[in-house]
Parts: C-alpha cells; sequence; structure tokens
C-alpha cells in the first residue's frame, strides 16, 4: 500500500470526523455527535492497523488528544443512550429521566463552550499523524487479517458470554472498519465476508446492549424487576442467535460473499 494512498484515506475519514464535530458544536444534534465517535472509531482502527503492520510506533499515542475528546463525548452519548432504552422498554421514572435529561444538556454546553480548543488540538493531531504514516507491505496487511481471524476464531471459541464477547465485537469492527482501506490487499490472499462479519458483530451488539440495560433497570435507582426480566427473555433468544451464527467461525468469514440479483 503506498503512503499516497494512506494520506488520502485518512484525509477523508478525518474530514467526515471535524464535519460531524462542527455540525454538532452548531446545533447539538446527539446523532451528530454519535456520529463524530463512529468516526473516531474508524481511524483508531486503521492507526491501530498501521502499528500492527509496519515497524512505526507511537500512532495511537499521538491519537491520544483526539481519544480523549471521544471519552468526554462519551459521557453525553451515555445519558442519551439510556433514555433511548428508557423509551424502548417504556420505563416510567420521571427522577431518572430527568436527571439523564440534566447530563445531556450540561455536558453538551461545556462540550460546546470547549470546542475550539477541541478542533484545534484535532487539526494538531491531524498534522503530527500524517508526519507518522508508514508505507505498508500488501503481504503484511494480509497476515495481519488472517492472524485476527485466527485468533477470533479461538476467543469464540471457548468465549462465554461475558465482557469477553463484546471484545470480540470490539475485534470484529476494527477489520470491518478497516476493510475498504485493506480491500487491494487482501484481494487474492483469501475473501473477507464483510457481510457475514457484519451480521455477527450487530448481534453481539444487540446482545451487549440489553446486558446494559438490565444492569440499569436493575439499579436500585430504578429496580424494574417486570423490565428487567423482558429484557432477559430477549436476551436468551439473541445469545442463541450469536452461538448459531459463530459456528464455523473461520469457514464463514472468509466465504465468498453471495451476491443478490435484484430485479424491479
Amino acid at each position: 500500500m503506498k503512503k499516497k494512498e494512506e494520506t488520502k484515506y485518512l484525509d477523508k475519514e478525518w474530514d467526515e470526523m471535524n464535519a460531524h464535530l462542527k455540525t454538532f458544536l452548531e446545533s447539538g444534534d446527539q446523532e451528530e455527535l454519535h456520529k463524530f465517535r463512529v468516526q473516531i472509531k474508524k481511524l483508531k482502527a486503521m492507526l491501530s492497523l498501521f502499528e500492527s503492520t509496519s515497524r512505526r510506533h507511537g500512532l495511537l499515542k499521538d491519537f491520544k488528544p483526539v481519544r480523549k475528546i471521544f471519552k468526554y463525548a462519551g459521557h453525553i452519548r451515555d445519558a442519551h443512550t439510556n433514555l433511548q432504552l428508557s423509551e424502548r422498554y417504556k420505563l416510567k421514572n420521571e427522577l431518572f429521566e430527568n436527571g439523564q435529561q440534566k447530563i445531556i444538556e450540561e455536558g453538551t454546553n461545556e462540550f460546546r463552550l470547549k470546542g475550539k480548543k477541541y478542533l484545534k488540538n484535532i487539526k494538531e493531531t491531524h498534522k503530527q499523524l500524517k508526519k507518522q504514516l508508514p508505507k505498508i507491505d500488501n503481504d503484511l496487511i494480509a497476515e495481519y487479517y488472517k492472524k485476527q481471524l485466527e485468533q477470533i476464531a479461538g476467543n469464540l471459541a471457548t468465549t462465554v458470554f461475558t465482557e469477553e464477547m463484546h471484545n470480540n465485537r470490539k475485534l470484529i469492527k476494527i477489520l470491518v472498519y478497516n476493510h475498504k482501506l485493506a480491500d487491494k490487499a487482501l484481494n487474492g490472499n483469501f475473501h473477507f465476508n464483510r457481510e457475514y462479519l457484519d451480521k455477527l458483530q450487530n448481534s453481539i451488539g444487540e446482545w451487549h446492549d440489553n446486558v446494559v440495560a438490565a444492569e440499569l433497570f436493575s439499579s436500585p435507582e430504578i429496580n424494574d424487576k417486570p423490565v428487567v426480566t423482558k429484557i432477559n427473555r430477549k436476551n436468551a433468544n439473541v445469545k442463541r442467535n450469536i452461538t448459531s451464527l459463530a459456528g464455523d467461525f473461520l469457514k464463514k468469514a472468509t466465504a465468498v460473499e453471495e451476491k443478490v440479483n435484484i430485479t424491479n
């Protein structure tokens, strides 16, 4: 992979991250904050790929100023997610809802006040990273994907439904996020079934969301046992689906994606 390709990809993803941040700073739109954080995850995944396939270290360290902003934004996002869960499960707890809304409003106001500082830090980080990007051999990228898929396969063969399962999702998402960038390197080495991997990581994400929701609604502040029972019952089906999807992981992950013919 040529450094020019890497730089072009970095700039494109960075510009999209900046666009979402600027829109959030102007409007306070929570969906824009979410998209901003997703872009940070994509960039972190890219830098992780570069570090793992080259002798260049320190890329993730240089990215730390942006990751700090991600963390600050996470407090606002968590409260917004809690309200969404409350609405989804028809929870009636005015005290809880008001508390989460207060976190969102105060957090958003504080975040927007620091907006210029955040934009400056992001700009400086971008310049620093562009100087550090290494040139990576395509064979090393293909080898990285192969080893990561083998690691995930091993994890899924022994992992039960604990936080380790959520970590498997993170590993899968790194590969999925980087697939567009790595596609040329993978071509001719092995197939990468993005559709299957997306389906699996989405199912794991659904399971984890339900776990978080059950913990939230079990807390002394809420303690809504009927809602928790409903969530746990739903999650039992999700777990069965994940177990089915995870079977023969390596075979499915490297299978040729089926082409669906769409006729009018």
